[in-house]
C-alpha cells in the first residue's frame, strides 16, 4: 500500500484520470481521451495513489480495473467534476442571464385573462427571455407537453392523473351559470338540473374538461335533451350569451367584468358543485430559474383569482 502524504488537495487532472481509466479500462485509451503520453496517465495515477495512501487500479489481465477504493474514489471523483462543468456553465452565462425561452401551454380562458399580467410581471424579472403561449384545452396541451413543445402546461386536472409527469395544485373554481339579465331564470337564487330542461347550453369543444364535467352533470340527472352549442371560444360564448342565445357553465374570474358591468348574471347549482382542480404540469426534469420564477407568479395570481378580484401588480 502507498504510503499516503497528507495536507495535499486533490488535483482536478488526477481525477479526470481516475474517470477515464474507469471508462476505458485502458492506460492507452485513457492517455487518447485526455490528450496525453501513456507515461503521464501512469505518472498521474502512481503520484495520487501516493497520495491517498491506497491503489486506485489494478491490472487484471489486459485491463485495469478499480479497487474499493477506486470505486468509492470514482463516484467522488465524477460529482466533483461534474460539479465543476456546472460552476463553468454557470459562469460562461453569466452575460446572458435573463436570456433563454420560455414555453408555455393553457387554456385560452387563461391566455386571454390570467397570463398577461402573470406575463408583465415575469418580464420584468427577465427581460431577454422570449415568451411562446400556446393556446389549447385537455388531451392536446398533455400532447404538447410529451412532444417537447412547452415547458409547462396550465390546465384542469383530468379524470385519469397522467402519470409520465410532475404537477403542482394551482387552485380549485367551481362552475356557475351564466345567463343574461332578462331571462326567466335570472331572478332565482339557485338552479337545479331540471330548471335546464330543453335548454340550449354553450359548451367550449376541442376536448375540453369543462364540457365532459358538464355533460355528466345532466348525464347524472337523466336529462338528454338538452342542446349542446359549440363555439370554441370563451369570449364568443359570453357574447352568445349576452344575447339571449343559451346558457353557459363558467367560473366566476371569467366573467367577473361582464357581472359587474351588468350584461350578466351568474347563478349557483344546488344539487351539485361542479368544481375544476387547476393544477400545472411539466416533465420530469429540473425546472429552471425562469420557469420556478413563472411558477412561483402564477402561485401569488390564485389569490387574486380565489378572491375574486381583478388581477393587478
Amino acid at each position: 500500500m502507498p504510503t499516503p502524504t497528507f495536507n495535499s488537495p486533490l488535483d482536478s487532472r488526477q481525477l479526470m484520470t481516475v474517470v477515464a481509466l474507469a471508462r476505458t479500462r485502458s492506460f492507452t485509451e485513457a492517455a487518447k481521451q485526455l490528450n496525453l503520453t501513456q507515461s503521464a496517465v501512469s505518472h498521474s495515477l502512481k503520484a495520487l495513489e501516493r497520495q491517498l495512501g491506497h491503489t486506485v487500479f489494478e491490472r487484471k489481465g489486459r485491463w485495469v480495473l478499480p479497487t474499493q477504493a477506486g470505486d468509492m474514489l470514482l463516484r467522488e471523483a465524477t460529482e466533483i467534476l461534474n460539479r465543476m462543468q456546472r460552476i463553468r456553465d454557470r459562469l460562461d452565462n453569466l452575460e446572458n442571464w435573463g436570456a433563454g425561452r420560455l414555453r408555455v401551454g393553457a387554456s385560452p380562458s387563461l391566455c386571454h385573462l390570467l397570463l398577461p399580467p402573470v406575463l408583465r410581471e415575469y418580464r420584468l424579472s427577465f427581460p431577454r427571455s422570449s415568451i411562446l403561449i400556446k393556446p389549447d384545452r385537455g388531451q392536446a396541451n398533455f400532447e404538447r407537453l410529451r412532444k417537447n413543445e412547452v415547458d409547462l402546461i396550465m390546465t384542469v386536472a383530468p379524470g385519469d392523473e397522467p402519470s409520465d409527469f410532475k404537477s403542482i395544485e394551482w387552485f380549485t373554481d367551481e362552475l356557475v351559470v351564466a345567463l343574461p339579465p332578462f331571462h326567466p331564470l335570472a331572478e332565482r337564487s339557485h338552479l337545479t338540473a331540471s330548471d335546464f330542461e330543453s335548454s340550449n347550453i354553450h359548451l367550449f369543444g376541442n376536448d375540453s374538461p369543462s364540457d365532459i364535467l358538464i355533460k355528466d352533470y345532466f348525464n347524472s340527472f337523466g336529462l338528454r335533451a338538452i342542446e349542446y352549442l359549440e363555439v370554441g371560444s370563451v369570449e364568443t360564448v359570453k357574447e352568445m350569451v349576452k344575447l339571449g342565445q343559451g346558457l353557459a357553465f363558467l367560473p366566476h374570474w371569467v366573467v367577473q367584468a361582464e357581472v359587474e358591468l351588468g350584461s350578466l348574471v351568474t347563478l349557483p347549482l344546488n344539487d351539485r358543485k361542479l368544481e375544476r382542480h387547476w393544477r400545472i404540469y411539466w416533465t420530469g426534469r429540473k425546472l429552471n430559474l425562469q420557469e420556478e420564477t413563472f411558477l412561483g407568479l402564477c402561485m401569488e395570481a390564485k389569490e387574486a383569482i380565489l378572491g375574486n378580484r381583478v388581477l393587478h401588480y
